[in-house]
């Protein structure tokens, strides 16, 4: 059976004066547009059955405001909830469009023109489908650096994945995947900017003429060799991601995509145990946080929600078992899985599952974000990614070393399941 494809694609901008997402302590919103946000969308078909892939170039969104995306993609188009992945960027120069603790308030009204251009592009791209052949290739590129001082193994992901579909009437769509945090611009940077990811689309879409999705891959513990750089190392490590793209399209291998196939779970992942004296602790940071707070700053600001909800969280529980919902989902094109994950995974959990599931592409930020996933190695070395950042996000306690055997068991059983 043909495989049918279509890509579309809406700007998302915001306005200027917004809120912007990825940092504290920005002094204002945006004061200009760098360049253009997009929603893009590729809706894959089999006969009656259909998949849709949405890239938006956002920091990242809730999982219910996905929810409540799907939903509203399903009774336009007919798809399936289930085969339907939406992936965020999460470039830290676009607007707040997640609650993270401590930032502005989200514009609600903006986030709903956000899915609306979602809803939109996937049923141009639904209606836009033509039957075609897909190519797959993994290029070897490297942007990144392992960004934790306290690992070992400083692990990053050397290539990049491409996915390339060409209609038989000449239409070109791709699809392509690297492993990185978009931090290249820091967080005195006010303008608005898809960071590389954007300019690596644009390089590609300037040299194929047809739409690039971008889609992030395990980057918890990676971040661009320029981080806190300037303009110009956005477009020279994106033109450097885009070659790269470009060369994987040019030796591609066609991928037998004659079966299309999804799946998705909710994985309960356990939490560390609360720290002894909580409440004793809980009220001390309390007040040297009040503290902090009058000599100004987001991140204080942050933590004192946080301790705040610790306090509430466990009043109203004490003692009961707690679980970080996290949703996995995986769309088969024949063999190539997409596996999407609600996290910050790091590098190693990618290099691990795509090395023993191939082809198989890890997909970060799929359909919401809990936070960070660390292996279960790292959390001894401690540091931001596993005793901070948790505080930023809505969770209220770090996920526990366990959760790393739980999300490779469900990985391997997810891919098992559409293959």
């Amino acid at each position: 059976m043909t495989l049918r494809f279509g890509a579309a694609a809406a700007d998302i901008t915001p306005p200027v004066g917004s809120a912007m997402g990825g940092y504290w302590g920005r002094r204002s919103g945006a004061t200009h547009i760098r360049d253009r946000l997009m929603a893009k969308a590729l809706v894959c078909g089999q006969g009656a059955e259909q998949v849709a892939l949405v890239a938006v170039d956002l920091v990242g969104l809730d999982a219910a405001v996905v929810r409540a995306i799907r939903e509203r993609v399903r009774c336009a188009t007919g798809i399936e909830g289930a085969a339907i992945m939406v992936c965020a960027s999460h470039t830290h120069s676009g607007p707040l469009t997640f609650p993270f603790r401590g930032m502005n308030c989200i514009d609600s009204r903006y986030l709903e023109q956000v899915a609306d251009a979602v809803v939109e592009v996937v049923v141009a791209a639904a209606a836009d489908s033509r039957p075609g052949r897909l190519y797959y290739a993994r290029p070897p590129v490297q942007i990144g650096r392992n960004r934790r001082p306290q690992s070992v193994k400083g692990e990053v992901v050397p290539y990049a994945h491409v996915l390339s579909f060409a209609a038989e009437c000449g239409a070109e769509a791709t699809l392509f995947s690297y492993a990185c945090h978009p931090v290249v611009l820091g967080r005195d940077n006010h303008q608005i900017s898809a960071d590389f990811p954007g300019a690596a689309a644009r390089y590609i879409e300037a040299a194929t003429g047809g739409l690039a999705l971008f889609v992030n891959g395990a980057c918890g513990d990676v971040n661009p060799r320029d981080a806190n750089g300037s303009f110009a190392d956005v477009e020279r490590l994106g033109q450097e991601l885009g070659r790269a793209v470009l060369e994987g399209r040019a030796a591609a291998a066609p991928l037998d995509a004659s079966a299309l196939r999804w799946a998705h779970e909710r994985l309960d992942l356990p939490l560390r145990p609360l720290p002894p004296r909580w409440r004793t602790e809980a009220d001390k940071l309390k007040w040297h946080l009040r503290a902090r707070l009058a000599r100004g700053g987001e991140a204080p600001k942050a933590q004192l929600e946080w301790a705040a909800a610790l306090r509430r969280w466990v009043r109203a529980g004490a003692g009961r078992v707690r679980v970080q919902p996290f949703e996995m989902q995986a769309l088969a094109l024949g063999e190539l899985v997409l596996l999407g994950v609600e996290g910050e995974l790091f590098a190693r959990y990618q290099l691990d599952l795509e090395a023993a599931h191939g082809p198989a592409i890890l997909c970060g930020f799929a359909n919401g974000c809990i936070g960070y996933v660390p292996t279960a190695d790292e959390y001894a070395r401690g540091g931001y990614e596993i005793d901070q950042a948790y505080k930023f996000y809505p969770s209220v306690q770090m996920i526990a070393p366990a959760s790393e055997s739980l999300v490779r068991q469900r990985a391997a059983a997810l891919i098992a399941r559409v293959r």
